[in-house]
């Protein structure tokens, strides 16, 4: 049984159009979504049933291009999208049921039970699926672990002036960060900074360290036998670094040599303008944010918001690993394939989803890095 995408896509206040002008918007922008060329209104005649005569198309076009869903290049060119004409044609012209074929998701489901030991192979492995199907470039974001529920927390001198910090979820997730300590610190007072941790921050989620315990610490009064206010203070300091390197949303991008062909990605310019977004995590991160209450988001040009992405479209669904969330998408030019790219990323977000908190992928894995 074919898998079912609900739209639910927020839809922005568009005009009613007629059934005839719907028609023969979807056709302008299935011919340009194929060939990158301002359609005119002799191709829609010979290439779509519009079952109307040409002067009718050339006048319905110029009705759609008044109410800002078309545009003109140039005085002698046919019709190209605008951003709301995409608009319109995401939220109302696409129909989203029983829109990915079985072998695509018998593919999917072939890549999770191939890397059902680890999420992050897991992840990287559709990651790579996404990229084959659209010939975009696809985008994960692994789970913000900010959100997740600390279950442990220990300390480990690994050299005379490195700490080994791991941080283990109540999910089964880890994180572990080698952080440098210029101070001294005696094995009794690396155990009574552990047996502090556990007091004060089992339980609690990280963000909830990172912007509120940590920084009230040095208006409280905390005594131990093993260890002097003073120092505590300063190893905190440290270990608030630590977490912080946590808590790095980490972003990891695919593609492959197809998306460099598009028309789009024709010059030198384009191409750097591109890689200079994919460098600017920052941002990614921000339009993830923005999103973040929303199951599934679809941006177009200018609603990205950036500066950069005015020719580029962004699908990206939120995903949850035992609660903890992230997000997986595809980015591109704004002629991307809509009606096969929003359900298939929808899809991957859900089966994610089921399968983590189902126990079918195992949920421990440890990310590591250096401060």
């Amino acid at each position: 049984m074919s898998a079912k995408i609900l739209n639910v896509i927020s839809k922005a206040n568009m005009r009613t159009l007629t059934k005839r002008q719907k028609s023969i918007l979807k056709a302008i922008i299935l011919e340009y979504l194929k060939t990158a060329k301002p359609v005119g209104s002799k191709v829609l005649q010979e290439h779509y049933n519009l079952s109307v005569s040409s002067a009718t198309v050339r006048n319905e076009m110029a009705n759609l291009t008044n109410m800002g869903y078309i545009t003109q290049p140039h005085i002698s060119a046919g019709r190209v999208p605008t951003e709301e004409g995409y608009r319109f044609y995401i939220t109302e012209l696409i129909n989203y049921e029983d829109n990915i074929p079985e072998e695509k998701i018998r593919w999917m489901q072939r890549v999770l039970a191939q890397n059902y030991q680890s999420i992050d192979k897991m992840l990287k492995s559709l990651m790579r699926f996404l990229t084959n199907i659209s010939g975009q470039v696809s985008i994960i974001a692994e789970p913000e672990l900010s959100y997740g529920i600390i279950k442990n927390i220990n300390i480990f001198k690994i050299a005379e002036n490195k700490l080994l910090f791991v941080v283990s979820l109540e999910s089964g997730l880890d994180k572990t960060v080698i952080i440098d300590c210029k101070y001294q610190v005696t094995d009794a007072q690396l155990q009574a900074i552990i047996r502090y941790l556990h007091k004060n921050f089992t339980g609690k989620q990280i963000y909830q360290i990172e912007h509120y315990y940590l920084s009230q610490f040095e208006y409280s009064n905390v005594k131990s036998k093993n260890i002097d206010n003073t120092l505590l203070y300063k190893l905190l300091g440290v270990l608030y670094k630590a977490l912080s390197k946590v808590t790095d949303y980490k972003i990891y991008y695919d593609s492959n040599i197809k998306f460099l062909e598009q028309p789009e990605f024709s010059s030198k310019d384009e191409i750097l303008n591109f890689l200079r977004i994919l460098q600017d995590k920052d941002s990614i991160i921000k339009i993830f944010h923005s999103h973040f209450d929303d199951d599934y988001s679809v941006i177009v040009g200018d609603e990205i918001g950036h500066k950069g992405f005015s020719n580029l479209s962004f699908v990206f669904a939120k995903y949850s690993i035992l609660n903890i969330p992230g997000f997986i998408g595809i980015l591109g030019p704004k002629r991307m394939n809509y009606m096969d790219n929003i359900p298939m990323v929808c899809f991957a977000s859900k089966m994610i989803t089921d399968m983590t908190n189902k126990g079918v992928v195992i949920p421990s894995v440890r990310f590591s890095s250096d401060i």
